[in-house]
C-alpha cells in the first residue's frame, strides 16, 4: 500500500484502507453483476471528473493562502470519496477540514502536493480494483 500523505497539524487515521469495499457495496449492492460494476464505474468517473475540476484551483488557492476555499474543495471531495469507499482519501481530507476549522492549518504553502498525491493514489486504486 502506498505511503499515507502527511501535512503538519493534520490528524487522521493513516492506517485507513485506500478502498473500503464494504462501504462501496452498501452504495452499490454488488453481487458481481455487470450492471452493478457498471454503475460503480459511472459513479466513480463522475466523482473523478468533478473532483479534478475542484482540485484544479489548488495552486491558486494555496498560493493565496485561502484556507476557506481549500476547506470547501476538500469538503466536496471528502464526502463523495467516503460514499465511494475511498476511505483514506476521505479521512485525510476530513483531517484537513478539521485542522482548518481549528486553525491548526494556516500555512498552505506545502499542502498542494500531498492533497493531489492522495487523490491520485485513491483514483488509481479504484480504477485498478474495478478494471476501469
Amino acid at each position: 500500500m502506498p505511503e499515507a500523505p502527511y501535512i503538519k497539524h493534520v490528524k487522521y487515521d493513516e492506517n485507513s484502507p485506500i478502498i473500503d469495499r464494504e462501504q462501496l457495496d452498501m452504495l452499490v449492492v454488488s453481487d458481481g453483476r455487470e450492471d452493478d460494476l457498471e454503475l460503480a464505474g459511472e459513479l466513480f468517473e463522475l466523482f473523478a471528473n468533478e473532483s479534478a475540476a475542484k482540485l484544479y484551483a489548488l495552486p491558486e488557492v494555496c498560493s493565496q493562502g485561502d484556507a476557506n476555499q481549500l476547506r470547501n474543495i476538500v469538503h466536496f471531495v471528502a464526502g463523495s470519496a467516503g460514499n465511494l469507499g475511498l476511505a483514506r482519501l476521505s479521512a485525510f481530507y476530513r483531517g484537513i477540514e478539521q485542522a482548518i476549522d481549528e486553525q491548526r492549518l494556516t500555512d498552505l504553502s506545502e499542502v498542494e502536493a500531498p492533497i493531489r498525491y492522495e487523490f491520485e493514489i485513491a483514483r488509481d486504486a479504484f480504477r485498478t480494483n474495478f478494471n476501469l
